[in-house]
């Protein structure tokens, strides 16, 4: 009799560096500066951060800077349409800025709550690391979804197992992952002169392979 072992139900995260990120940045830096310095974002409800600043709930800041900016639009989708091994149609469903400054960290949390700015759950959502000096800002934390299981248990390959995964992500990093998955970000120092600041979106797929079903 033959023996073997196999890991089951992988859960994969996509990652790629965008290669047009400083383009990115020249069309929306001054933008998103400019709605931070106004000071007028406020933390969304249930967030426990206390002084990030994010348009996540700010629809019409999303449309000026997402929405009605093509060029963003088609980077993004460039890269989305080279991830999937078969013929796809997806859409982007809100998209929104996050900016660290003064410290800030984000707790633990997923992407199908029902709480999207759309009302519509998601299938895969994604993190673009705008700007990200790795020397002095924190990357997103992702967190095994059977943690709380396998804290009582013992894995086969129990010295290669890690409840966190740290991706190493530089600017221009773009990962994509099943909304599902919890992340968090550590609390990051205070660099008011070099902030973090990342676009975040959520994908949702209307069409998953061609019309003979492969």
């Amino acid at each position: 009799m033959s023996h073997y072992r196999k890991a089951l139900f992988p859960i994969h995260i996509y990652q790629t560096h965008i290669k047009e990120n400083e383009l990115i940045k020249d069309e929306l830096s001054n933008n998103i500066d400019k709605y931070v310095k106004d000071k007028s974002l406020k933390i969304p409800d249930g967030w426990l951060t206390d002084s990030l600043q994010t348009s996540y709930e700010y629809h019409s800041i999303n449309i000026e800077l997402f929405d009605s900016n093509s060029i963003v639009h088609d980077y993004y989708m460039k890269y989305l349409f080279k991830i999937f091994d078969k013929p796809v149609e997806l859409n982007i469903k809100e998209m929104w800025f996050n900016y660290y400054s003064n410290g800030e960290y984000q707790e633990p949390h997923h992407h199908i709550d029902g709480s999207s700015i759309n009302n519509n759950q998601s299938h895969f959502s994604c993190i673009h690391y705008l700007k990200f000096n790795g020397n002095i800002h924190e990357p997103a934390i992702f967190v095994d979804p059977l943690s709380l299981i396998r804290a009582h248990s013992v894995e086969l390959d129990s010295n290669n197992y890690n409840e966190r995964y740290i991706p190493n992500v530089r600017e221009g990093s773009l990962l994509m992952f099943p909304s599902y998955l919890e992340h968090y970000v550590r609390k990051n120092a205070p660099t008011p002169d070099d902030p973090r600041v990342t676009i975040a979106f959520n994908i949702v797929l209307t069409k998953y392979g061609d019309d003979d079903g492969n």
